[in-house]
């Protein structure tokens, strides 16, 4: 909807309602799409914007490391991780099972895999998550 009004909470002087978010950075119809995996506190919309306008090299992360960002068309899907979950742990197991499914590009410029065995409670989450994203690179390419 064209006029819709988004509601955003302060209490207590900090955005409250606000889900942890891991995303993934891929280069559409790619053989090997994911270029960057990370991981988010703040809504994911914000994430994505620093990654492309900051100047700090640390925040900036996909303009300082990603040569062709102006060039490349890129994809970002973002997902809202599960309160009960940690957002790190959910992250590096979903950067190890993107790895190990062949699909982290030859210009990933993210965490490395941990090669971490038995994800246990996050294992759903991010079967899910890669489920969604080759989902989306197949339809991307089509």
């Amino acid at each position: 909807m064209e006029n819709e009004a988004i509601l955003l909470q302060v209490r207590g002087g900090d955005l409250v309602g606000v889900s942890e978010w891991v995303y993934v950075w891929l280069r559409p119809g790619a053989d090997r799409p994911v270029v960057y995996v990370g991981s988010t506190a703040v809504p994911a919309v914000v994430r994505i914007w620093l990654h492309l306008h900051d100047t700090d090299p640390e925040v900036g992360r996909m303009k300082a490391r990603y040569p062709g960002i102006e060039q490349d068309d890129l994809d970002v899907l973002a997902f809202p991780v599960p309160s009960r979950l940690d957002r790190a742990a959910v992250k590096s197991a979903l950067v190890d099972r993107l790895e190990a499914r062949g699909l982290l590009s030859e210009r990933y410029v993210g965490d490395q895999p941990a090669l971490l065995t038995g994800n246990g409670s996050v294992a759903p989450a991010v079967e899910w998550m890669v489920g969604e994203v080759i989902a989306h690179n197949g339809a991307a390419a089509g």
